[in-house]
């Protein structure tokens, strides 16, 4: 919002001195498109700046597995779905 402001704000400095040269030729003629392009010039480089974006990503939180103690006669054992090709702690019974 400040650079809108800032913008209209020299827009009309430009205007009002580009009138008031083209009217009074107090520097006298040819130098009235000077201050309208000093202006202009601050305004586009203003414009043209790269805006900082920061994007902040969510924290990841990783929480290993509670395994608890299998039952009498069956123990824990990691095997590869087929299907979905991931790994899988599955109770086996014992042999």
């Amino acid at each position: 919002m400040k650079k809108l402001i800032t913008l209209f704000l020299f827009a009309t400095l430009a205007t009002a001195a580009s009138a008031q040269h083209r009217c009074c030729y107090r520097y006298g003629p040819g130098f009235g498109w000077v201050a309208p392009a000093v202006v202009g010039g601050v305004i586009g480089y203003e414009l043209a700046q790269p805006k900082t974006v920061i994007i902040e990503q969510p924290p990841v939180y990783v929480q290993q597995p509670v395994v608890q103690a299998p039952p009498l006669g069956y123990h824990w054992q990691e095997m590869i779905d087929p299907q979905t090709n991931t790994k899988k702690i599955v109770l086996v019974p014992n042999q």
